[in-house]
C-alpha cells in the first residue's frame, strides 16, 4: 500500500515536564493531529503491515538562491531520520491503520530537498 501525505515532516521532540506531568509541545500535537486526519481521509484499510518505507520531501528555505536549488538532493544535515519516522509511525497508530508501530521489522527512511511542496510518501507491505 502506498500513499502521500501533503505535509512537511517534523521530528518527534523530547517530552516537556511541568512539575509531575510530562507532555508534548503544542506544535507537535498539532502536527500529529494533521497527519492523523490526512491518513483517515485516505480511507485505508487496517492490515498486518510488517515493513515501512517513508520518504520525506522537504522544501528549500526561501533564502536559498534559485541556482542552488536541486530537486531530489539528499538532505543530510537537517533532522534525524529516526525522529522524523517516529512521528509518522505514531500517526499511523493513532489513525488506527496499524495496531502498534512495534510490528514493523523493517524501516527505511529517506529525506530529500524538493523544489515543489513538502510531502511525505509512505509505503507499507503486508506480511
Amino acid at each position: 500500500m502506498e500513499f502521500t501525505l501533503d505535509a512537511e515532516g517534523m521530528p518527534t521532540p523530547r517530552p516537556r515536564f511541568n512539575g509531575k506531568i510530562a507532555y508534548m509541545p503544542k506544535r507537535y500535537k498539532d502536527y500529529q493531529h494533521k497527519l492523523v486526519n490526512l491518513i483517515k481521509e485516505k480511507n485505508l484499510k487496517k492490515c498486518d503491515f510488517c515493513k515501512i518505507h517513508i520518504t520525506f520531501h522537504v522544501m528549500y528555505p526561501k533564502s536559498t538562491p534559485k541556482y542552488k536549488k536541486i530537486d531530489g538532493l539528499p538532505l543530510r544535515l537537517k533532522f534525524d531520520v529516526d525522529n522524523l519516522a517516529k512521528g509518522v509511525m505514531d500517526a499511523l497508530e493513532k489513525a488506527e491503520l496499524v495496531e502498534d508501530d512495534r510490528q514493523f521489522y523493517q524501516l527505511k527512511v529517506e529525506k530529500y530537498r524538493t523544489t515543489g511542496t513538502s510531502k511525505i510518501q509512505v509505503k507499507l507491505w503486508e506480511c
